[in-house]
C-alpha cells in the first residue's frame, strides 16, 4: 500500500463502525498537503480492490458524510433475514466457509504494521544520504548591510553545532546601506561547503523574484562586495540563459497532467578566482500523489565566458516520501535515473574544474539521487540538491497544464 492508503485504512480500522468524514481522512492520508477530494475517492477505490480477499471487511460510503468500515459476516444481511423468515424447518442452505472477523482484523493489522514499518524505515535505508543525516540547528538572524533577516539553518548531522557566524563572516556588517530589504534566509552546511539562500521581499511567502543563492567554501572567508557581486550576477544572467523558461501567468489551467518547474542560479564565489554560476532547473510530472517523472538540468559558466558551457541533464522516475527534520516537514524525492547526459566543454577554467569533476562523476554513477524540498509556497520552493556534495537552492516555481 502507498502511505496514503495505509494511513486512511489504519484510521478507519481504529474507528470501526464510526462514520469518518472526508476532511479527517484527507488530513490523515495527506498530512500538511492540500489535495483534491478526488485523491481520497481514488484511494478508497484502490483500498476496496485490495480488501477483496477479506470479504468480511466492508468499506462503505455514507452519502454526504464520509466513509465507514464495518467488520462482520461475509454473508449479505438479506440472506440471514431470509433464513429467519423461513424458520428452523426450512431446507438447509449449502454451508459456506468464511473467515472470522478476528482473522480478518489480524491479517489487515499485520499488513498495516508492515506498511507502517516500511514507511518509517525507508528514509533510513538511503545509501548515500538520509533524513537522519540532517538536523535543524537553530533559527537566528543574519545581518546584511543595514538589514537583519530571520535565518534558519540546516546542517549535516556530523557538524558539531555550526553557528550563523560562519555565514555572517562573508558579509560586511559595518555598512549602513540597505542592500537587501525584508528578506528571509535559509543556510545549509554539508561539511564541505556552506550554502545560503536569500529571498528579498519575504512577507509570509517568497515572491520568487531576485532570489540569491550563494555557496561558500567552509574553511575560507570570501571577500564579498555585494553591490559589485549583484551587478556581475545581473550581467551573467542577461548574457547567458539556458535552463529557465518564462511562462505567462494565466488565471485558469486545464489539463490531464501538470508539470511543476523550478529554476535557480547558484553562485560559487572564491577568492582570486572567476565567479562561477550554476544554472539549475528541476521539472516534475506527478503520476499520483507520490510518484512521477523527474527531469533536471545543470549548466555551468564563469563570469568571463572562458569556460564554455558545461551542460548536464538527467531524467528518471521519482518516489516522494514525507519526513520531518527537527519538527520541520520535508519532502524527500528519490530519483531513479534512466539516462544521464554530460556535454563536454571545449575549455574549463581552474575555477570551474571542481564542478566539472563533480558532474562527470555523477554522470558515470548509477546510484539513485536524493532531493530534499523543505519549503514551498505558491511562487517558490527551497531545495537541498545533490550538487557539489549538497547545495541549497531557493528556486522560482511555475506550473504548466498539459
Amino acid at each position: 500500500m502507498s502511505f496514503a492508503e495505509a494511513a486512511v485504512l489504519s484510521y478507519l480500522m481504529q474507528h470501526q463502525d464510526e462514520i469518518c468524514t472526508k476532511e479527517v481522512l484527507l488530513q490523515e492520508g495527506w498530512p500538511d498537503r492540500v489535495v483534491a477530494p478526488s485523491s481520497l475517492i481514488q484511494c478508497v477505490s484502490t483500498l476496496r480492490k485490495k480488501l477483496e480477499p477479506f470479504s468480511e471487511v466492508n468499506l462503505k460510503t455514507v452519502a454526504r458524510r464520509g466513509y465507514q468500515v464495518v467488520v462482520g459476516s461475509s454473508r449479505p444481511a438479506s440472506e440471514e433475514q431470509l433464513e429467519e423468515a423461513n424458520g428452523a424447518d426450512a431446507a438447509p442452505r449449502p454451508t459456506r466457509r468464511k473467515a472470522t472477523p478476528l482473522v480478518a482484523i489480524g491479517a489487515i493489522a499485520a499488513t498495516l504494521v508492515v506498511a507502517a514499518l516500511v514507511y518509517q524505515l525507508l528514509p533510513r535505508l538511503y545509501v548515500s544520504s538520509s533524513v537522519s543525516d540532517w538536523s535543524w540547528i537553530e533559527q537566528g538572524e543574519l545581518r546584511i548591510g543595514s538589514e537583519v533577516g530571520p535565518t534558519e539553518l540546516l546542517a549535516s548531522s556530523d557538524q558539531a553545532g555550526p553557528e550563523l557566524a560562519r555565514w555572517q563572516r562573508h558579509f560586511d556588517t559595518s555598512s549602513n546601506r540597505s542592500i537587501i530589504k525584508d528578506y528571509k534566509a535559509f543556510a545549509l552546511t554539508d561539511g564541505k561547503t556552506d550554502s545560503i539562500s536569500i529571498c528579498p521581499g519575504f512577507d509570509g511567502e517568497c515572491p520568487g523574484k531576485d532570489i540569491i543563492n550563494i555557496n561558500f567554501p567552509t574553511m575560507e572567508k570570501v571577500k564579498m562586495d555585494l553591490p559589485v557581486f549583484f551587478e556581475l550576477a545581473k550581467i551573467m544572467e542577461q548574457r547567458i540563459r539556458y535552463n529557465r523558461i518564462e511562462l505567462p501567468s494565466v488565471p485558469f489551467h486545464q489539463g490531464e497532467l501538470t508539470e511543476h518547474m523550478y529554476s535557480a542560479d547558484v553562485y560559487f564565489p572564491r577568492n582570486d578566482q572567476l565567479l562561477v554560476r550554476v544554472d539549475h532547473n528541476i521539472s516534475m510530472v506527478y503520476k499520483d500523489e507520490s510518484k512521477g517523472l523527474f527531469f533536471a538540468s545543470f549548466c555551468i559558466t564563469d563570469q568571463d565566458c572562458l569556460t564554455s558551457p558545461i551542460k548536464y541533464n538527467f531524467e528518471g522516475e521519482f518516489t516522494r516520501y514525507s519526513a520531518k527534520i527537527g519538527g520541520h516537514q520535508v519532502d524527500v524525492f528519490k530519483v531513479e535515473t534512466q539516462s544521464r547526459n554530460l556535454l563536454k566543454p571545449e575549455k574549463v577554467t581552474q575555477a570551474a574544474l571542481p564542478f566539472y569533476r563533480e558532474l562527470r562523476r555523477q554522470s558515470l554513477s548509477e546510484e539513485p539521487l536524493y532531493f530534499y524540498r523543505f519549503y514551498q509556497d505558491e511562487h517558490s520552493a527551497a531545495w537541498v540538491i545533490p550538487f557539489y556534495g549538497y547545495s541549497l537552492a531557493w528556486m522560482k516555481k511555475s506550473t504548466m497544464a498539459m
